[in-house]
């Protein structure tokens, strides 16, 4: 491993470079016991909170949370939870908020939705980056549940495309004047803390994106109509306007002009926060699968007999056990404090958002003509389910970051040979070092050292498979160069290699912790769980490896282009 990935510590880059970085992901991280109890007094006490207080089929009928769930809630501490302690929160570790969030999402979705816009995202940047006057004036609210916070970055015209805002703030004095709206703002109706990104000039007169505390009350602050959505009634979402608002200087949080990096910090980590909610999700329809499909039956037998059915829920199952292992490995790496776990959050939030889609998908079949009707709960968890493929970027925005991030060290280093061709004589190490490189990349790889013998056959793909998505870069890279951003066939097949890489190694180092700990026998529905996972995943992997370079992209090209032309299909067989 190079320096460069030595320092970055990110075990989905060095994958890119055909590297195993084990130290970042061995051993699977593991809660502190103390903490650990603690949660489970809390899951003990919200379940019960939620059978007696949450009625999710009535707050999708009316459109709103009930105030006194959420004064529930917040008796309990659960809108402080990552807050640390000092400004009146719990100080929980991600791992143990998300395994909440997890249990909040699998009661009731529009609960989760405003449960993780308040602290997942709303008031991150006053954690991660706002002063100690900021934190000691806002959090201490916030912790309570006495106020709730909301993220405000999407505008009409700049959705994923963030640099695209159009809000203003101007600098006038001792305090900003800003100017410009928002869309789609979860908690928007009702919350009091904002954390807004307007773009602010700077001393060069370059124009760049800052991060501003908002409050309700200031002047000129007003928000539009609930908008009516296709899932999550109970979650309030509305557009909010800015009407040359005097925000103080102080509210300023991170530095001027940076509000850009605050922005993908505070997504980076509510992305985990969703990827955790989907995996309750989840988890959930399997429970409700399996109980029907063992009580139904048809031809004299229960349909729980019928492989077709078990197919279904096998896949559910194994989803479950892969996007928990994936969600908490990154939680652990978050927890740890000296991680890159960007891609890695990004990896979950795609991988978690396809499997609630699967699972509500294969919960409906299973249910049959019930799963079609509103009296029971599949119809709303498929309306509820499907914002999350685009919550928190959408999933074709998150595979192009995935892709391209992951190739970022590896494409200038490879800039960097190509301009020592041109002059060999006076680069002959640069040179020497790749042919070095190539050589040691066809001839061997790095190892998964010292995993339990169990584990030998899917240490031994994914082995081959990280060497392979060196090999799909490199080749991607060599051909296309500047305009690999404009390739998105082909960063998606890297992307998938990526998210299905990631999941092999979080399934291994969880299984040989487990295997370690312990009697092998004791850990058999995990070990199949894992192994029927691994054995899926290389196969897609090795799919996605060879379309890389031997595709029908082209043709791909001609029919959308063609679509485009004639504005749909436009082909009559009878006319």
């Amino acid at each position: 491993m190079t320096q460069s990935e030595r320092e970055s510590k990110s075990f989905c880059k060095a994958m890119f470079a055909g590297n195993i970085a084990q130290d970042v992901i061995s051993p699977f991280p593991e809660m502190d016991a103390e903490e650990k109890e603690n949660l489970n007094l809390i899951l003990t006490s919200l379940r019960q909170f939620a059978k007696d207080n949450v009625d999710s089929a009535e707050i999708d009928r009316s459109g709103e949370i009930p105030k006194e769930v959420l004064e529930g809630m917040a008796e309990m501490g659960l809108f402080g939870m990552s807050i640390p302690e000092a400004y009146g929160g719990y100080g929980f570790s991600v791992t143990a908020y998300n395994r909440v969030f997890e249990e909040v999402a699998a009661i009731d979705a529009s609960l989760a939705v405003t449960f993780g816009a308040h602290q997942s995202i709303g008031l991150k940047a006053l954690i991660l980056h706002g002063t100690e006057e900021q934190k000691k004036k806002f959090l201490p609210q916030l912790a309570s549940g006495e106020k709730f916070a909301a993220f405000a970055l999407t505008e009409p015209g700049a959705g994923s495309d963030a640099a695209g805002i159009k809000t203003t703030a101007v600098k006038n004095g001792d305090h900003y004047i800003l100017n410009g709206n928002k869309i789609w703002i979860t908690n928007g109706g009702f919350a009091h803390f904002f954390t807004v990104f307007a773009k602010t000039e700077m001393e060069n007169g370059e124009q760049k994106i800052t991060a501003f505390a908002v409050t309700r009350d200031m002047e000129g602050f007003s928000s539009g109509k609930e908008e009516e959505k296709l899932g999550i009634h109970g979650s309030s979402t509305t557009e909010i306007n800015f009407d040359n608002i005097k925000v103080p200087a102080e509210n300023v949080i991170g530095p001027l002009g940076k509000g850009f990096k605050v922005a993908m910090e505070v997504l980076n980590s509510g992305r985990l926060g969703l990827a955790a909610g989907c995996l309750g999700g989840v988890k959930k329809l399997l429970q409700m699968s399996a109980e029907h499909a063992k009580n139904r039956q048809q031809f004299n037998t229960p349909i729980a007999k019928f492989e077709m059915i078990q197919e279904k829920i096998t896949a559910m199952a194994v989803d479950a056990f892969a996007l928990e292992s994936m969600v908490y490995m990154t939680t652990g790496l978050v927890d740890r404090g000296d991680v890159d776990y960007s891609i890695e959050s990004a990896v979950c939030k795609v991988y978690a958002s396809e499997a609630i889609w699967r699972a509500i998908d294969h919960g409906m079949q299973v249910a049959g003509g019930i799963g079609y009707s509103k009296e029971y709960s599949y119809e709303r968890a498929l309306r509820d389910a499907r914002i999350n493929l685009i919550f928190e970027g959408a999933n074709e925005i998150l595979r192009s970051f995935i892709a391209l991030s992951g190739m970022q060290e590896h494409g200038e280093y490879l800039k960097t040979v190509g301009k020592a061709l041109k002059n060999p004589l006076s680069e002959l190490g640069v040179i020497t070092d790749f042919a070095i490189h190539r050589i040691k990349s066809y001839v061997s790889s790095d190892r998964f050292d010292d995993v339990h013998d169990s584990l030998s056959s899917e240490v031994g793909k994914y082995e081959e498979y990280v060497k392979e998505l060196h090999s799909c870069v490199e080749k991607a890279l060599t051909k296309y160069r500047k305009d690999i951003i404009h390739q998105g066939f082909i960063l998606e097949r890297i992307a998938d290699m990526t998210i299905d890489l990631f999941g092999m190694a979080a399934v291994i180092s969880r299984l040989d912790g487990m295997l370690k700990a312990g009697n092998p026998t004791k850990v058999k529905r995990e070990l199949t769980l894992g192994k029927l996972f691994c054995e899926e995943a290389w196969r897609r992997i090795r799919r996605n490896s060879r379309q890389v370079t031997n595709n029908a992209d082209n043709l791909r090209r001609e029919v959308a282009n063609d679509v485009y032309e004639f504005n749909g299909y436009n082909l009559d067989l009878m006319g």
